[in-house]
Parts: structure tokens; C-alpha cells; sequence
């Protein structure tokens, strides 16, 4: 009868685990809100400001962090017809946090990610642009799993 309870109790602790897992697992520290629409002017340089809100008390690494062991925020695109010409960031803030024996690089609050394109002359006809931010979360103890936000920018015809 002991060894039923403590095997029930097992299933119980697991099944509460699991379902703060699934909980968790939707959770962004940080979300990129949608970018303004952009028109595409065969020849020209287009810029895609990408407005980053991370959640208080978290920060995400810089998109260059002090420590090699950390993952930079990164931003990828999947744009074959556009050509990319950099990727702007902000300047990171350097912080000293209790987990660590060095300042880190990190973004917090609200951040603007510039992504620079050129257009080809003869730029086929699309709707819209995806991208990825890749980034990792930390509070003040712990970090997160690092993780990707997706995100478009609408085309104009």
C-alpha cells in the first residue's frame, strides 16, 4: 500500500513538472515587435529598424559578450534575393551581476537591432521578409536556455 501512495505521488510530482516544463516553454524574455513595412527600390539601400522589448528584471547578452562561454544576440534573415549589408546594434550596457567575477555586456529595456540591405537591380517581387533574433536571457541569478524570437516585414507592392 506504501510503495501504490509513493508511486502515485511520483506521477503527480512528474506530471505538476511537466506541465510547468510546457508552462515555461512559451515564455520570451525578449520579443521583437513587428517592423514597419518596407518598399523595395531596385538599387537602393533599405534599413529594417527592429524594435527588441525585453522583459524587466531579465537581459539578454550583447551582440559581442565579454565571456566566450555566452551566446550573442544574433539576427538572421532568410532574404536570398536581398543583399545584406550589415546589421547595426546598440551600444551594450556593462554590468556587473552577483553570478559573475567579470562585468558582462548585456541590452536591457528596450532596444533598436538596424539591419542594412541593398536591393538588387532586378530584386524578384515577394511579400515579405523573415528573420530571427537569437538570443539568450538572464536574470539577475540564473540564465535561460538560449532561444530565437521569429518575426516578417511586410513588403509593399
Amino acid at each position: 500500500m506504501r510503495l501504490k501512495v509513493c508511486s502515485s505521488l511520483a506521477v503527480l510530482l512528474l506530471a505538476g513538472l511537466a506541465a510547468q516544463a510546457q508552462l515555461f516553454r512559451g515564455f520570451q524574455a525578449a520579443t521583437v515587435l513587428p517592423p514597419e513595412p518596407v518598399k523595395l527600390t531596385p538599387g537602393a539601400e533599405i534599413e529594417i529598424p527592429l524594435v527588441v522589448r525585453i522583459r524587466p528584471g531579465y537581459h539578454i547578452n550583447s551582440d559581442q559578450p565579454r565571456e566566450q562561454y555566452l551566446i550573442p544576440t544574433a539576427v538572421t534573415w532568410q532574404s536570398p534575393a536581398l543583399d545584406l549589408v550589415r546589421v547595426e546594434f546598440p551600444e551594450a550596457e556593462i554590468v556587473k551581476y552577483s553570478f559573475s567575477d567579470e562585468p558582462l555586456s548585456v541590452f536591457s529595456g528596450e532596444i533598436v537591432i538596424t539591419t542594412v540591405f541593398r536591393v538588387p537591380a532586378k530584386a524578384p517581387k515577394m511579400s515579405e521578409i523573415r528573420g530571427s533574433l537569437r538570443y539568450q536571457a538572464c536574470n539577475d541569478k540564473s540564465c535561460l536556455a538560449p532561444t530565437s524570437a521569429d518575426f516578417a516585414a511586410t513588403v509593399l507592392p
